[in-house]
């Protein structure tokens, strides 16, 4: 057996640690980027003591405020420009997966001679941009138990004009440190907290069954499935019941490093092209469509692995065979969508069914390294077939 398994980012868990911002900034700079969303951290206080705490450790704040969901390439290119002309040298990134990945990129480009397209696509001649250790250093604080970006080396960034929304994956954005706070969490509205908690469960359930899966992460990953299965459904119900906050933070987290390293597979390939053609649509609910139909076509591939994930999810192992392992799985699944209100199909979300055959197409161009990861391989057909299941 052999395996690696990194994990360079310094977490910081539990009630209250978002009062360690400051003091953890000042151990990386003194002039920070302060990367936020559109309003919710300013209307619940969060900005401004963050801004109080980087204050008071000797840290001056820039804000880049209004980081939409699944952000472009402007929205980094002129993050970066900001951050280049007050001259700060290192970002701190407040708020949810888009926040975070917009502030990952911000931190490349502000330091290199490139655009934000330019790192992830190569044009006219040029070579991608791959960053260099002259990135600025990138802190987080999560504010939603969703998207692991703390704690992960990828940046996911949308093309405006051709609809791809990609990747951007390099040690260099990983952030040194970051803040997981609970408290954060409590005043996520229900309809977000179900659309994170999908993607925490997809990142662990794909990392789990990944052709890059190891001893390690599977551990991480089985943990966090079980933590979602038990304690997503209350995060939805009252946001204010604490453990239950806490506890899908946490889930959060172990999906994170089981992500880190093993990168997603089919299911994370196929939504990008749909929040790519569809900004409007939550990532979370987009792999909400997915989830059924790909436990339909992968699962009697690994009944081993359908068996443990079956018990994970609060079934029984005993008796269980190749088809009705991924059945109990697939019930297991569609018990917890409607549970907390997403069992969705792609149409309910507003996607054309004459785009199908184009987000396969785009899957399979821009998204094929994660698709290489699915066990079994999958054909252009399949993902066809896929997209029209979930439709």
């Amino acid at each position: 057996m052999v395996f690696e398994f990194t994990s360079p980012t310094r977490l910081v868990f539990g009630q209250g640690t978002f009062r360690r911002l400051g003091e953890e900034a000042a151990l990386l700079g003194r002039r920070a980027l302060l990367v936020t969303g559109t309003r919710s951290l300013a209307q619940t206080g969060h900005l401004d003591r963050a801004r109080e705490l980087l204050s008071a450790s000797g840290v001056e704040s820039i804000v880049y405020g209004g980081v939409p969901p699944n952000p472009t390439v402007e929205t980094v290119d002129d993050g970066a420009a900001l951050a280049r002309r007050e001259r700060c040298d290192l970002v701190v990134a407040v708020g949810g997966g888009s926040v975070m990945d917009a502030g990952k990129a911000m931190a490349v480009v502000a330091t290199h001679d490139t655009t934000a397209r330019q790192l992830l696509v190569a044009e006219a001649g040029r070579d991608k941009t791959v960053p260099t250790a002259a990135t600025l250093p990138v802190l987080c604080v999560t504010s939603t138990a969703g998207t692991s970006s703390e704690l992960t080396p990828f940046a996911v960034i949308t093309i405006s004009d051709s609809h791809e929304k990609m990747a951007l994956r390099s040690p260099h954005i990983q952030p040194r440190v970051s803040i997981c706070d609970p408290e954060l969490t409590y005043s996520v509205p229900p309809n977000v907290t179900a659309a994170t908690g999908v993607d925490v469960l997809c990142h662990a359930m794909e990392a789990f069954v990944s052709t890059a899966a190891q001893p390690l992460t599977d551990l991480l990953a089985l943990e966090a499935i079980g933590l979602v299965g038990r304690y997503l459904p209350r995060a939805v119900r009252a946001g204010q019941d604490h453990q239950a906050r806490e506890q899908m933070l946490l889930a959060n987290v172990y999906a994170g490093y089981a992500l880190a390293n093993c990168g997603a597979t089919v299911m994370h390939a196929m939504e990008h092209p749909v929040s790519g053609h569809y900004p409007h649509i939550a990532h979370g609910a987009g792999l909400a469509a997915l989830i059924l139909p790909w436990v339909r076509r992968v699962g009697p591939r690994l009944p081993e692995k359908m068996t443990t994930l079956a018990a994970a999810l609060g079934g029984s192992e005993a008796g269980l065979t190749r088809v009705s392992a991924a059945a109990d799985v697939e019930d297991a699944l569609a018990d917890l969508l409607r549970s907390i209100g997403m069992d969705l199909r792609l149409r309910d979300l507003g996607v054309a069914d004459d785009m199908l055959t184009q987000m396969a197409t785009d899957t399979l161009r821009y998204m094929r390294l994660a698709v290489a990861k699915t066990p079994g391989g999958l054909t252009a057909a399949d993902v066809l077939d896929l997209y029209e299941d979930a439709y």
